[in-house]
């Protein structure tokens, strides 16, 4: 899932250390959520006709997997960054469910007609079943995601299943950022370490799980499909380890590296699941190279050191990709069915020109739509008084670097 973008106003520097925003964190959200859009628009839409054209859409959707795995990590070490000294815990659980619910619950509405009124199944965008009550409201207060059941899991708009993990490490993380904060400093690198550990034990224990295929693009069964990649605490792993590397660079910790080096980490190991059973691409495998990833760019950050993903538009962009993120599943299923037609196919260069001239800039539209008009206006009424200033523990030594902007 997409990590909301802070509020306006709140910090996210240590004091008197680093950048008063990690602006490389949010314009890698905005490639983050293409990779998201890729395989909903190129596999699961099912625009296209030939069985090789198929296969390769096909292949896009550990981009998508891969992706999950960066924002739950970003979400963690996010949060951590920006906690204030004193959390006030119902006032930032408050902040994050303003933030993700006002914009939820619009794109929810939108979705509902079309399914309820055309039977539309959300996860194959074929006609199916007509939609019911309770899988809708499940999916309406994220709890969809916490019984491994099809209906609960496609209902409405699927993505959100994402949401409902991101509400479990909400309601987690004042209780986790006291016990995070509480590691000694020379033990951080280690608890990193075992929390990656710990994270990968997941898809390996899915592996005593079986049943019949969920689809046939995803050769993994529903409860394969379900414990390592929909079950909330299956993804905790992942959040707490963006926590800890949030310690880690904070404590100046991070040992520079190099860019051209670990950006190609998440495509090797994507590669990888070639030789490795399926499960693994649906869960925490790729919670190692991402956290690299995340971790350096927000090192830069902190240092101002230079960063390709800094620049104005990509930020513009990851400003919007939660927004883009909720609602371009939806627009797929509306262009879908009143565009293209339901269960029409196309050739290769049609089906492309469909997904990159229609599904891309009108979701792009509606997103922009949904930032502007209801995710920014609620934060902004509803998400009132400022923080305290943030830092970490007194204990925590501070990033060197010119005072905050």
């Amino acid at each position: 899932m997409l990590h909301p973008s802070p509020a306006r106003g709140s910090s996210m520097s240590t004091p008197g250390s680093s950048p008063d925003r990690l602006r490389s964190l949010t314009g890698i959200r905005a490639f983050a959520a293409l990779a998201v859009f890729l395989p909903h628009a190129l596999s699961v839409s099912g625009v296209f006709a030939g069985s090789a054209a198929r296969k390769a859409a096909d292949a896009t959707i550990p981009l998508a997997t891969s992706s999950v795995t960066l924002f739950f990590v970003l979400s963690g070490l996010v949060l951590t960054w920006s906690a204030p000294t004193r959390l006030d815990a119902n006032a930032f659980r408050r902040r994050r469910l303003v933030r993700i619910f006002p914009a939820h619950l619009t794109v929810w509405t939108l979705a509902v007609p079309l399914i309820a009124g055309y039977g539309i199944s959300a996860q194959m965008l074929t006609v199916s079943g007509p939609l019911k009550p309770g899988p809708a409201l499940a999916d309406l207060f994220l709890l969809q995601a916490w019984y491994p059941r099809y209906d609960l899991m496609t209902a409405v708009n699927p993505v959100t299943w994402s949401l409902a993990c991101e509400l479990l490490f909400y309601l987690a993380f004042p209780l986790l950022l006291t016990l995070v904060r509480r590691i000694p400093r020379h033990r951080l690198w280690h608890c990193t370490a075992l929390t990656t550990g710990i994270g990968l034990s997941v898809p390996c224990l899915t592996l005593l799980l079986d049943g019949p295929d969920f689809m046939p693009s995803v050769p993994v069964s529903l409860e394969q499909l379900w414990a390592p990649y929909m079950f909330p605490p299956s993804r905790l792993p992942e959040f707490v380890l963006g926590m800890l590397l949030a310690r880690i660079v904070m404590e100046g910790m991070w040992r520079p590296l190099r860019l051209r080096w670990i950006l190609p980490l998440p495509f090797t190991a994507i590669a990888t699941l070639a030789v490795l059973p399926p499960v693994f691409a649906f869960g925490p495998y790729f919670a190692a190279p991402v956290a690299v990833i995340i971790a350096e760019l927000a090192s830069r950050d902190a240092r101002r050191a230079p960063s390709p993903l800094r620049g104005r538009a990509l930020v513009f962009l990851g400003d919007r990709a939660f927004a883009f993120y909720l609602v371009h599943y939806v627009v797929i299923m509306y262009t879908r069915h009143f565009i293209l037609g339901p269960g029409t196919r196309y050739g290769t260069w049609a089906g492309l020109g469909w997904v990159f001239l229609a599904f891309l800039p009108l979701s792009c539209a509606a997103a922009w739509l949904l930032h502007r008009y209801v995710e920014k206006p609620a934060v902004d009424r509803f998400s009132t008084g400022r923080l305290p200033h943030p830092g970490l523990h007194r204990r925590t030594r501070q990033v060197p670097g010119p005072p905050p902007a």
